[in-house]
């Protein structure tokens, strides 16, 4: 029991990033947070950690044995959950991370939901571009959408859980249609003011559309272009011009009026809304209950388009 008491607060030493932040959370000193870390690291006859006075990283044995530790602690709690006929209870700290654009327009959605509906536990919610080492931070389930074709650089060994896909709407304000018109079809859109999300895919000035035969690109342009989805879909809103958005963040400004989508059922896409969590024999609840909101914010606001 003394090594597995080590072992968790190893693993929070790396969630938090410092022995201090550690030691708050725990309500232990500093050098006693020290001492469990050295005691692990003796009975392993590893070093687990690299200490500087302002850094603090993890071995290469450090970050494996990091990833056996939360699997161990997440399997400890839900057999102490199912052991006391709580494992029907959702409490306890979910740290939850996702990509800009859908972590602002759906996945807080979902938190605020989940909050409502379970409030015995309480989320921390980041947001970022997703990387390799975003799981090591003591994430338990990260969101994003994006195309994922062969590339599995940072979710090979996590389980995946589709939401779905990601569709899209091109629409405006109406008052951009009243000033510049409609266009009749996509290839009329390059006479047009298009805002462009820079981030959203390879080639963001090239639009895809259904076509009778065959999908075709369009090349677009305009005055305005962001990282930002939220900026664009705000230049939108004020008229500046059309914009490509997914239905995720323009579902609810569709519905009251405020941007008109044109050529629905055409707007082609293949990216995909995807959860992933650490592989695990168990799922702890407060996960599962999660992905029960995301799943149902998702049908909320993904309408066709």
């Amino acid at each position: 029991m003394e090594n597995l008491e080590d072992m968790v607060v190893f693993a929070r030493v790396v969630e938090k990033g410092s022995f201090t932040a550690a030691a708050k959370e725990l309500r232990k000193s500093t050098s006693a947070v020290s001492k469990h870390v050295t005691r692990l690291e003796d009975a392993l006859s590893l070093k687990l950690l690299h200490r500087s006075t302002h850094h603090l990283a993890l071995t290469e044995p450090g970050s494996t044995f990091y990833e056996h530790c939360t699997r161990i602690i997440a399997e400890l709690e839900q057999a102490r959950a199912d052991a006391a006929g709580l494992s029907g209870e959702v409490k306890g700290v979910l740290r939850v991370h996702s990509t800009p654009g859908v972590g602002q327009s759906l996945v807080s959605p979902a938190v605020m939901d989940f909050i409502e509906s379970y409030q015995a536990a309480t989320v921390e919610l980041t947001i970022s571009e997703i990387n390799a080492n975003v799981m090591k931070r003591g994430v338990d389930i990260m969101i994003c959408s994006r195309y994922f074709g062969q590339d599995s650089t940072f979710h090979s060994s996590l389980i995946g859980r589709d939401l779905g896909p990601t569709s899209y709407a091109v629409c405006a304000a109406p008052v951009y249609f009243a000033r510049a018109g409609v266009p009749g079809a996509p290839q009329e859109l390059q006479a047009h003011n298009c805002l462009l999300h820079i981030t959203q895919k390879r080639k963001p000035n090239e639009w895809q559309f259904a076509g009778k035969d065959a999908d075709f690109t369009v090349r677009v342009a305009g005055s305005f272009r962001s990282d930002l989805e939220n900026a664009v879909l705000a230049a939108a809103l004020r008229g500046v011009g059309i914009a490509r958005l997914p239905d995720y963040t323009a579902s609810r400004e569709l519905a009251a009026g405020n941007l008109q989508a044109i050529f629905p059922g055409q707007v082609r896409s293949d990216r995909v809304v995807k959860a992933f969590y650490p592989r695990s024999k168990y799922v702890p609840r407060k996960t599962r209950a999660f992905i029960e909101c995301l799943e149902k914010r998702y049908k909320q606001t993904s309408a066709p388009s």
